[in-house]
C-alpha cells in the first residue's frame, strides 16, 4: 500500500508527439485504451500533465465504479483518510488489474494535479449494473462520460479504460455489439490504443489470477502516432518499454 508520500506532485515527463494530439482540431474525449494490470497508467499521467497547454478545463476519466468514494479521496484533508475510504469501496476488495498498484498510483497523481488546478475532476465512469448486458455497459460507460462534459462544451475529457471499450468498431472476438467509443460524438473523439515491448500484466484468466505473459504489441519508442496499424482507434500510445505486472492495490 502506498503512504502518504504518495501525496507528492507527479513529476510529468514529457511524450513526444503529444502537442499534435492537443492540436487536433475539436477534439474533446481522448480515450486510452490499455491491458489492465500493468503499470502502463504511469504514462497515461503524463498524458494528462501534457493536456496542461491546451489550458483547457480537464476532466479524468478512470474506469472504477464508486463515485462517491474516489471524490472523498480526491477532496480529503489526509491522504491516509482517504485511502481508507478507498479501499472500503467494494470494487477495491475484487483483483482484477482494474484496481492495481498502478492504478492507486494514478488516482494519488490525479488528487495532486487536482490540487494544482490542472484537472478540474475525476470520474468513475464504470457504471454497468449487476444483471445487465455487457452492450448495455458500453452504453452508460459512454453515457457518464458525455454526461460529466456536458456542461461545459469547452472541456477535455481523457479517460483510461481496457483497450476493448475504446475501440470504435465491433470485435467479433468480444460480442456483436458496440463498445464505448462508438457511442461518443465521433468528430470529436481520438481513441488512442497502447502499445509496449510485452512483458507482464497481473490478471484473471482461466480461473488463475497473477502475472501473465503478454507478447510485444510493437510500442517500440515513446511517443503518440496519430495513425493507427489497429482498426477502430486513431492513434497509438507506445510506452517504449517492456510492460510491468502490477499487483493488487489492496492485499
Amino acid at each position: 500500500m502506498l503512504t502518504a508520500q504518495a501525496e507528492e506532485r507527479p513529476q510529468c515527463s514529457p511524450i513526444p508527439g503529444a502537442e499534435q494530439l492537443w492540436a487536433r482540431h475539436g477534439a474533446q474525449f481522448v480515450l486510452v485504451g490499455e491491458m489492465h494490470g500493468t503499470t502502463e497508467p504511469a504514462i497515461f499521467a503524463d498524458l494528462v500533465c501534457s493536456a496542461r497547454q491546451t489550458k483547457r478545463p480537464i476532466l479524468v476519466g478512470v474506469e472504477l465504479r464508486d463515485q462517491r468514494a474516489l471524490d472523498t479521496f480526491m477532496d480529503s484533508g489526509s491522504y491516509d483518510a482517504g485511502i481508507k475510504v478507498l479501499f472500503s469501496a467494494e470494487e477495491w476488495k475484487h483483483h482484477d488489474g482494474r484496481t492495481s498498484t498502478a492504478m492507486l498510483t494514478l488516482v494519488s497523481q490525479l488528487r495532486g494535479l487536482k490540487r494544482d488546478g490542472v484537472v478540474s475532476g475525476v470520474i468513475a465512469f464504470s457504471v454497468a449494473r449487476a444483471g445487465e448486458s455487457a452492450a448495455k455497459g458500453e452504453v452508460r460507460m459512454a453515457s457518464a462520460l458525455l454526461s460529466a462534459a456536458e456542461h461545459s462544451p469547452d472541456t477535455l475529457v481523457i479517460a483510461l479504460t481496457g483497450n476493448v471499450h475504446a475501440c470504435k468498431k465491433i470485435l467479433a472476438e468480444v460480442g456483436p455489439y458496440r463498445l464505448m467509443a462508438s457511442f461518443l460524438p465521433p468528430a470529436r473523439t481520438v481513441s488512442l490504443v497502447v502499445r509496449d515491448r510485452g512483458g507482464q500484466a497481473w490478471n484473471c484468466q482461466d480461473s488463475a489470477c497473477g502475472p501473465h505473459t503478454l507478447e510485444s504489441s510493437g510500442g517500440v519508442s515513446r511517443g503518440i502516432t496519430l495513425v493507427s496499424p489497429h482498426p477502430g482507434y486513431d492513434g497509438v500510445l507506445s510506452t517504449g518499454l517492456p510492460a510491468t505486472a502490477s499487483m493488487p492495490a489492496n492485499r
